[in-house]
């Protein structure tokens, strides 16, 4: 992916990335309909290629500019495009009838240049001009950034360069990375009811980068566009349904730097009854979860009214009801007794799960513990209060 440098500096980069990765997910969508046995890849044939059976079908350059220019005959990222497939062609010449390559960028070409003429409505005459106008500008231009792009182009035999311009299409004052997004709603209105569009996209965006950081990772592997449809059809079904959906890479293990301190309530709750280490470690991690998972549906507007007051006083009442139980025949005469009693308890509930929904994730429930008991709703040790509720001076 090759994008302009300017004033944003390391955002520009960054952006163009985003864009390479968001422009993918718009062309999968696009091509679940027309074509959902084919596969995409990210930095494998090109910046994004289209594959049948492994062998590129398509391929695709893009240049994203948060303050795009105008692209002619001498322009730096035509040449570097240009440099990237002439040497593709020159290692197999039978490319060009094979693949098609396109260049989006949100630069526009200017009028009578040979991107103008390359564009997707050409007519023969154009494409004849164009190779013109690109043979012309290797050879004059005295551009030393595009000196090797430029060789590299001429050092293919005529009919070589002919046959690779006339497999290239030019998409000029292409949407830029935030209307994209808008093009991947409007792909989607059928998937969703419009209050639920934005939170649709935002978790299939979720899960599409989760799959594109996988597919770098393993040497650049493709992405079956059918897994992209059951993905599509999974999360409108979810919709439909009112079911909660998790948030893309919520259960894998958080930083450290996410985790709770030690100085919050729950965790001093579990100390006080001698816990190990690596319970209160995990037992962090289930906090964390429940409690971003939590907050994320809340700013989805995915709860009913009540509903998360509903499941957490049902937590409470099961957490007495056990403790009432337990305590019966318990011995709470030493401090000591009590500790056990405690961590009896906190291993019950850590193994005791009550659905969120249609959500049976046993972070969730143990999560949920955790967070009552930071707001000392309830506790482990028999006299949790004592130690832990709040003063009426606070």
């Amino acid at each position: 992916m090759t994008n302009s440098r300017n004033s944003f500096g390391a955002a520009g980069a960054m952006l163009g990335y985003l864009f390479q990765c968001r422009q993918a997910l718009l062309l999968s969508i696009e091509l679940t309909k027309s074509a959902p046995g084919l596969s995409i890849s990210i930095e494998r044939f090109d910046d994004i290629a289209v594959e049948d059976v492994d062998a590129p079908i398509a391929q695709y350059q893009l240049k994203h500019s948060i303050n795009p220019g105008s692209l002619t005959d001498t322009s730096v990222e035509l040449w570097k495009t240009l440099r990237i497939w002439s040497e593709q062609v020159r290692d197999n010449p039978q490319l060009p009838f094979e693949t098609r390559f396109s260049i989006f960028t949100t630069a526009a070409a200017k009028a009578g240049s040979a991107a103008a003429l390359l564009r997707s409505d050409r007519s023969a005459e154009n494409e004849r001009s164009a190779i013109e106008l690109l043979d012309d500008a290797a050879r004059t231009s005295e551009n030393e950034e595009t000196k090797r792009a430029r060789a590299a182009y001429l050092a293919l035999p005529p009919e070589q360069r002919r046959a690779l311009i006339g497999a290239i299409n030019v998409f000029d004052q292409a949407p830029n990375i935030s209307d994209v997004l808008d093009e991947i709603k409007d792909r989607l209105t059928f998937a969703a009811p419009a209050q639920h569009l934005q939170t649709l996209v935002e978790h299939l965006e979720g899960l599409w980068f989760s799959s594109v950081v996988r597919s770098l990772t393993k040497e650049g592997s493709s992405l079956p566009l059918l897994a992209v449809r059951s993905k599509i059809d999974e999360l409108a079904q979810a919709f439909r349904q009112g079911s909660l959906l998790l948030s893309p890479g919520i259960e894998a293990v958080p930083d450290q730097k996410a985790l709770a301190p030690d100085s919050r309530i729950f965790v001093r709750q579990m100390r006080r009854v001698s816990l190990s280490s690596e319970a209160v470690d995990v037992a962090k991690r289930d906090f964390y979860r429940a409690t971003t998972q939590r907050a994320q549906w809340v700013r989805e507007n995915a709860l009913l009214d009540g509903e998360a007051q509903h499941y957490d006083n049902a937590l409470v009442d099961r957490w007495q009801r056990e403790c009432l139980a337990r305590s019966e025949t318990a011995d709470l005469s030493t401090d000591e007794q009590k500790q056990a009693h405690g961590r009896s308890i906190f291993h019950w509930a850590n193994r005791f799960q009550i659905p969120f929904r249609n959500r049976h994730e046993a972070w969730l429930t143990t999560g949920s513990y955790h967070v009552l008991a930071d707001y000392v709703r309830l506790g482990w040790h028999p006299d949790f209060l004592a130690f832990f509720a709040p003063s009426e001076s606070e």
